[in-house]
């Protein structure tokens, strides 16, 4: 337990939901700026965070297929 207390991890699930485009700029700018995490994750529908973050994994259907 004690080696999980100090993994610094975060999840963003769909942060932008109701937000215009000016205050999802300003939350991905900030979100990319958090430093004291060693991972951050953030999981939307919103294409606003690609320009933002190190890796975007995109999970789609495709004819009952998922892409990566």
């Amino acid at each position: 337990l004690k080696q999980l207390s100090d993994v610094r991890l975060a999840f963003f699930d769909e942060p932008t939901t109701n937000m215009d485009a000016a205050r999802r700029e300003n939350l991905a700018t900030q979100i990319g700026n958090i430093k004291h995490f060693d991972q951050l994750f953030v999981i939307s529908h919103d294409d606003t965070f690609e320009g933002y973050v190190d890796n975007v994994v995109t999970v789609g259907a495709d004819g009952g297929e998922s892409e990566e």
